[in-house]
């Protein structure tokens, strides 16, 4: 079965800006998000976007794994079908499933990502270090970089470099799901 928990990163969140002693308005100056949207996701009132959760973890100079709560530290991880770890949005309109994290000098993330019809990103584009693959395993996605538009259909992918601000919608018929493989500098 399948383990699947709400997004809840109140917790870490306020853990890891006490260990980097950074202050709600210092993490809103650099993630460009308010104090009070900060305020509010740390005391899990509030769920944030996939734009968000990245905006966070790159001021905060973590992966977005970091999230995901793995703590092992391996040199090869396997993974069965329905035993990984998956964390949706409060509103179930998009969920993560994390393919793999853990791997000793972990140089790459791979998710999974469903959206529902309708679901979007963020009104606000997100980047990030590092280059990054979607796949479109199935649905219907627009992507928007650098204000051109790519419809992807299931077989198609789109390579760029993550520090192109990017947006995406489902703009399929019912759920739509994407292969997100996202590479790290260090």
């Amino acid at each position: 079965m399948v383990e699947t928990q709400a997004l809840d990163i109140g917790s870490k969140l306020k853990a890891i800006r006490g260990e980097k002693r950074i202050s709600l308005r210092t993490l809103a100056k650099l993630s460009g998000l308010s104090v009070n949207t900060l305020s509010l996701i740390e005391r899990n009132i509030t769920s944030p976007t996939v734009n968000t959760l990245y905006s966070i973890s790159r001021a905060l100079g973590v992966k977005i794994n970091y999230f995901f709560d793995e703590e092992r530290l391996e040199e090869t991880l396997f993974s069965k079908k329905g035993q990984r770890k998956q964390v949706e949005s409060k509103d179930k309109e998009i969920k993560f499933e994390s393919l793999g994290t853990g791997l000793i000098q972990q140089s790459l993330e791979a998710y999974t990502l469903t959206a529902a019809k309708g679901a979007k990103s963020g009104s606000k584009g997100v980047s990030h270090l590092g280059d990054e693959l979607v796949f479109c395993l199935q649905g219907k996605f627009q992507f928007e970089l650098k204000k051109e538009k790519y419809t992807l259909e299931e077989g198609d992918s789109l390579l760029f470099k993550g520090s192109l601000s990017q947006q995406w919608e489902n703009i399929g018929n019912g759920d739509s799901v994407l292969l997100l493989v996202r590479g790290t500098e260090r």
